[in-house]
């Protein structure tokens, strides 16, 4: 049992499934395997594994090890495990077969959640709720209107992500600070003057710039249930990011300063697929400093491609993408998973209580009782 006991309607949501911390793991494409996901559960977090760049092939092996690494694992016969799309890549993949997809191929191992991002989800909800109706469907967000339409389709938590957020997210966001708040007042009022009685109260996390317990407090006592990390997993003994990448994560501070909201690394793959509204924070390197004076010039960037291509495959972080948060001046070691989810806890329960004791005067306190 955990030290540190939270009550949220995340931890409401989630804990007969084994789930102690309202933490969860951000999918990270290339960065999250089945180790990493499997061991954020283990020590009492929810961990969403990506789908993003995989083959059918690849998504079906990385389920059955995730099936094999958690079977004495007791969840009511789901999937321990979240499983996020690209829904504007499962967009594409429906255009050409709507039947045999990878999200058919997903629910069909029973998984806990499903995580859709980066577009319009909505005509996937029926398919998760008849092919796997018990696993929760989470929303990834980042403007008030999305949310809406987000709750009021019956998402079971909204991940509402700040411009602050390590990779993708959209080019014009607000802060987490501003944005969270919002949302949870937007949604709270719907729910609370709604007459529909399939509406539930809303879940919402804050995902953007978190990466210790006084973010996680933070959240909490903005109202939100829990919160959405990422960069501080990458760097964690369990996760398979390469050593260089996380030695230049934990020597980088002043994330305002030293990461970068770009469309460069995209631009530069051999293909691109991210639609135009989406950009990614990422710490700045050599590629961003030259990118930066060839201006917009397309056809100069375009020869550029054989050089990053090559410091991609031989693992040169001076100029290969190293997606990051502006927290990242935060991290400043590689503990464990479970290190890392009891720390949080730790952390943000004393933040909170040190606020009530030392901070808010026994006079104000006893106003509400």
């Amino acid at each position: 049992m955990s030290l540190y006991s939270f009550n949220t309607g995340f931890i409401s949501l989630f804990k007969e499934y084994g789930i102690k911390y309202p933490i969860v793991k951000a999918p990270m494409a290339k960065i999250s395997d089945v180790k990493l996901a499997s061991e954020v559960y283990l020590a009492g977090g929810l961990s969403f594994l990506s789908t993003g760049y995989k083959s059918y092939e690849d998504i079906d092996n990385d389920l059955k090890s995730i099936r094999e690494l958690l079977k004495s694992t007791p969840t009511n016969g789901l999937l321990p495990i979240g499983i996020a799309f690209m829904t504007f890549a499962l967009d594409s993949e429906f255009s050409s077969s709507s039947s045999n997809s990878s999200l058919h191929l997903t629910l069909s191992y029973k998984p806990l959640a499903i995580w859709f991002s980066f577009g319009d989800f909505l005509k996937y909800v029926p398919i998760v709720r008849s092919l796997s109706p018990h696993t929760k469907i989470f929303a990834q967000v980042q403007t008030i209107e999305q949310a809406i339409n987000a709750y009021k389709n019956n998402a079971d938590v909204i991940v509402v992500q700040g411009n602050e957020s390590g990779g993708h997210g959209l080019i014009n966001g607000a802060s987490t600070l501003t944005l969270v708040p919002e949302a949870i007042d937007t949604l709270n009022q719907i729910y609370s003057s709604s007459k529909e009685e399939n509406l539930k109260k809303p879940i919402i996390l804050a995902a953007g710039g978190i990466i210790d317990g006084r973010g996680l407090a933070s959240v909490l006592m903005l109202g939100g249930d829990g919160v959405v990390m990422g960069t501080r997993f990458i760097v964690s003994k369990e996760s398979a990011a390469h050593p260089d990448s996380k030695k230049i994560i934990i020597n980088t501070n002043d994330g305002g300063v030293n990461t970068v909201r770009t469309q460069i690394f995209d631009k530069l793959k051999e293909q691109n697929t991210w639609p135009s509204q989406w950009d990614g924070r990422a710490i700045k390197n050599k590629t961003v400093e030259e990118i930066e004076e060839l201006g917009d010039d397309d056809e100069k960037i375009g020869k550029r491609k054989k050089i990053y291509k090559e410091a991609i495959l031989g693992k040169d972080y001076s100029r290969a993408v190293i997606y990051a948060g502006a927290g990242v001046g935060l991290i400043r070691d590689e503990p464990s998973v479970k290190e890392i989810l009891e720390n949080t806890a730790k952390v943000a329960t004393e933040t909170i209580t040190h606020v009530y004791n030392s901070v808010i005067t026994k006079e104000n306190v006893s106003k509400f009782y």
